[in-house]
Parts: structure tokens; C-alpha cells; sequence
């Protein structure tokens, strides 16, 4: 967050007057991989419609668009990762002014001694009413700039038709698949990567819970969500 810039530290007199505050917590989970992960999010339940937030929708890929997708890569023989963007909700410029409290275990070490500060947010945190479309319209502004077309039947849907062959990114938050040729999926991921801190899983054998086994030759296929029914 820091090094994002995601807030700056201000004098809590000069917070406009009739502002609110809002809070902060720290939440710990361990990962279905057993990594544990810690994030400090907003309470965003304390934010005031109108004044600290107005649109709040985000739309996700449709689980029939994917479904479609897995087909064409049958049908035309098309490669298959999965590219995660890290803290991606911190990349989403906010455009309306919010302050917060100064989180728990950060005023101690970083807050000036004596001086009574408050953060006023730059860009979205977790939490937030309108994290989710912030880094919405963040990520599909730069698809665009890269050369991306929209689909007009999905709006998680974008493509784009290089030298290197096709390119199909299915978008849902942070988790985005991405279907083409090697070469042209390479030149995406790359330029993704200038952008955005990411990771690239080099086969995609799970989406959004979804297990995908495709044979070596595209003969077949099969999508299923067995984790689900183990006991």
C-alpha cells in the first residue's frame, strides 16, 4: 500500500467539515494451499451513499461465457493460462475524497509523534463499496489502450487479433483467463506485466473453482468443480 501510494497522511483538522471517518481492520486467512495471508481492509459499511461512494456495480465474466471459451479452445486447438493481478483493488483511482482512521499497527511506527493525522485515501482499498468497479474500469481502460476490443454480448469479455494470432481475456475481479495461440498470449502477458504486478500460471487447469483437464491433442475436454463434494 505504500508503495502503491494508496494514501496520504494528513492533519485530522483538515478534514472537510460533515466528512466521516471511516475504520479499518486487519483480516487473516489461510489459503485453500496453506499459505496465510494478511490484508487490512476498509469498513466500508460506514461510508455515506452520495458522499463517499455513488456507483458501486462491477460486472464479472458469465460462467456460460467460459464455458463457450473452453469450446472454442477445443474447436481451434487454443492454449490456456491463467493470469492473477496481486492486490489488484489497489490499482483503481478513486473519484470521490475518503478519509480513515490510521490503521492499527501503522500509527505506532510511521504516524509523527505528537500530531494527530488521519489518512485521506488516493486510490481504492479492499472493503470499499466501490473497490470492485474502480479496478473494473482500471483494467478495461488499459485492455483498450493495449488494443483490446469489447464484446458486445459480455462486457468481461475482450479480444484482439494480432500478428501472433488471437487473444481472449475473460475478466472476473483479479482471476482472468486468457485464451489464444503461445505467441500472441505471450505478447499479452507481457505487456500486462509492465502495467501491473501479476502472476501467470503457464497452464490453466483451475478457474473459479472450476477443475479443467483438456487432452494434449484438443480431442476433448472437461470442466468440473469436484473439490467441492469431497468430504
Amino acid at each position: 500500500m505504500i508503495r502503491r501510494g494508496v494514501w496520504d497522511a494528513i492533519e485530522r483538522i483538515s478534514i472537510l467539515e460533515g466528512r466521516r471517518l471511516i475504520g479499518s481492520k486487519w483480516v487473516f486467512k489461510e489459503k485453500r494451499d496453506g499459505r496465510f495471508r494478511a490484508r487490512l481492509v476498509c469498513l466500508g459499511y460506514s461510508q455515506i451513499p452520495g458522499v463517499d461512494f455513488s456507483d458501486n456495480y462491477a460486472p464479472v465474466g458469465n460462467d456460460i461465457t467460459f464455458r463457450v471459451i473452453m469450446v472454442l479452445r477445443l474447436i481451434y486447438n487454443l492454449h490456456a493460462v491463467l493470469l492473477d493481478v496481486e492486490t489488484a483493488f489497489l490499482y483503481g483511482k478513486l473519484e470521490e475524497e475518503i478519509y480513515m482512521e490510521i490503521p492499527t499497527g501503522y500509527k505506532e511506527v510511521y504516524a509523527d509523534p505528537g500530531n494527530d493525522k488521519v489518512l485521506v485515501l488516493k486510490m481504492a482499498m479492499y472493503g470499499l463499496v466501490q473497490a470492485a468497479r474502480q479496478w473494473f474500469k482500471c483494467l478495461s481502460d488499459v485492455l483498450i489502450t493495449l488494443g483490446f476490443n469489447l464484446c458486445e454480448s459480455d462486457p468481461c469479455l475482450m479480444y484482439r487479433i494480432v500478428e501472433e494470432g488471437l487473444c481472449i481475456i475473460l475478466m472476473y475481479v483479479d482471476d482472468n483467463l486468457i485464451v489464444g495461440s503461445r505467441k500472441a498470449i505471450n505478447k499479452a502477458t507481457k505487456e500486462i506485466k509492465a502495467i501491473f504486478s501479476v502472476t501467470v500460471s503457464p497452464i490453466a487447469t483451475e478457474y473459479l473453482g472450476y477443475e479443467i483437464n483438456v487432452a494434449e491433442n484438443y480431442s476433448c475436454g472437461w470442466i468440473g468443480q469436484q473439490i467441492y463434494t469431497r468430504i
